[in-house]
């Protein structure tokens, strides 16, 4: 069958293809693992820390022989679906079925789904704080500079452009950072290319 289709929580698009080694190793591991490293997982993505000893303890098997890639896939991988599927909103039940498409066995899947039912609000309530705290863009100035050059008739008259940002923090009157950087202008194409990019997924969010 193919894998190269859209899921739903990962916003309705493919997965990345590194994330299909993650599941191959999930695969191996036990439900009932599973269930408890999911646990340690959620309070990460719930604002609460993460008990790095207990994870390494459920993430070692003398049976299946786990190598330390084995254990940052699976982790990488439950972190991977937990977030994304909170992010987007995902039902239970459909999260449950995308799993079981990317080949996951089914009892795996119940149990990654069970703490992700009980803790998606939660999540979704962490993420929301969470991204309250980025700074907010008050103020660009801009100004186009002409570098000449004396050793290079060449380069004559070639522009840079100077950007100075100035940063507050969410809700903030004052303003926190003042950041000042040059770029060309071709640099500066791509940066505003890709802002578009980011603002047009963010409005998807």
């Amino acid at each position: 069958s193919d894998l190269r289709m859209k899921f739903r929580f990962y916003g309705g698009i493919d997965v990345p293809e590194w994330f299909f080694a993650e599941t191959a190793v999930l695969a191996k591991m036990s439900s009932v693992r599973i269930k408890l490293i999911c646990r340690q997982i959620l309070l990460k993505l719930t604002g609460k820390g993460l008990n790095l000893e207990k994870l390494d303890k459920l993430t070692t098997s003398k049976r299946l022989n786990f190598t330390r890639s084995d254990t940052k896939a699976i982790i990488a991988g439950l972190e991977f679906i937990l977030g994304n599927a909170a992010k987007h909103d995902v039902d239970q039940n459909v999260l449950q079925e995308e799993l079981m498409q990317l080949g996951l066995p089914q009892d795996t899947c119940v149990a990654i789904c069970k703490g992700y039912g009980e803790k998606k609000d939660e999540m979704r309530d962490y993420f929301r704080k969470e991204s309250l705290k980025l700074p907010q863009l008050k103020n660009c100035e801009w100004r186009v500079d002409y570098l000449i050059s004396s050793s290079d008739v060449k380069t004559l008259r070639k522009p840079s452009v100077r950007l100075n940002l100035h940063l507050g923090s969410s809700g903030g009157d004052q303003d926190n950072e003042e950041m000042a950087f040059e770029v060309t202008p071709e640099k500066l194409r791509v940066l505003i290319n890709e802002l578009k990019i980011a603002r047009d997924l963010m409005k998807d969010l």
